[in-house]
């Protein structure tokens, strides 16, 4: 039964896309344990700082270079089933020769949101435990209760809403390519906007860091396989519990 869930569920998202998100979170685990404890997560302002805490693990000669492709590795492991509506869209509204250039494009804009978010999320754990200190709560509670507040507020329902919107895109020229790039930097934009709060959750657990993004990721795809809905307060606080049973549902039926 499990195998052929995963298949219905295959069926709606981009199997290539699966496919790279998967080979990005093999590779992540197979960087070892060191992962887990000098992550990417870690309280670095920086990814030039975070790569001179990976020379601990791995050595003197680890660099920036290796935090910022772990980080691009991460990006891609968690986002790229996200992608699949807004490529189809792309896909279906550019000219045929056009059409690879139009997704290379708006990945890169995509990623360039991405990157820029990298540092922000990088001091969340120190911002989190400043916090955690002052109130003499637990970090990852202030980090459920900020995640929580955010899932459940109508701001972040709208962003949501406007991830689903197919974009103005020109058909010929510079015109396309403009498109294509502020295309990428919008969804970038909300996506960020509505996963990274989520985030902080993974990030305030170095050592349960990697399995808690991987579950994070699956939710947040099976969040956004959900129709838009009114913008309003909401108690459903956990990303992807109001469409899970609904997906389950429809699935369980396509499968009789």
């Amino acid at each position: 039964m499990a195998s052929r869930v995963l298949a219905a569920i295959t069926r709606l998202t981009s199997p290539a896309l699966l496919i790279a998100s998967l080979s990005c979170w093999v590779l992540l685990a197979a960087a070892g344990q060191g992962l887990q404890s000098v992550p990417l997560c870690s309280p670095s302002p920086t990814l030039v700082t975070s790569g001179a805490a990976f020379s601990t693990v791995y050595g003197a000669g680890a660099t920036a270079g290796l935090a910022a492709l772990l980080w691009l590795l991460m990006i891609v492991a968690m986002t790229a089933p996200l992608l699949a509506q807004p490529i189809a869209q792309l896909r279906l509204r550019s000219f045929t020769q056009r059409r690879d250039r139009s997704v290379g494009l708006f990945a890169a804009a995509y990623l360039l949101v991405w990157i820029a978010v990298g540092p922000i999320l990088l001091v969340a754990p120190s911002a989190i435990a400043m916090v955690a200190g002052a109130t003499g709560l637990p970090a990852i509670a202030v980090a459920v209760a900020i995640a929580a507040v955010w899932q459940a507020a109508p701001m972040r329902q709208s962003m949501l809403n406007r991830c689903h919107r197919a974009p103005n895109l020109s058909a010929f020229g510079t015109a396309a390519d403009r498109d294509c790039v502020r295309f990428g930097l919008t969804h970038g934009l909300l996506c960020a906007a509505t996963c990274a709060p989520t985030m902080l959750l993974p990030l305030t657990v170095p050592a349960l860091h990697l399995p808690l993004m991987f579950v994070l990721s699956v939710a947040l795809q099976i969040e956004r396989l959900a129709p838009p809905r009114t913008p309003r307060w909401t108690p459903r606080i956990v990303p992807g519990q109001a469409a899970a049973s609904v997906l389950f549902r429809s699935i369980r039926w396509s499968l009789r």
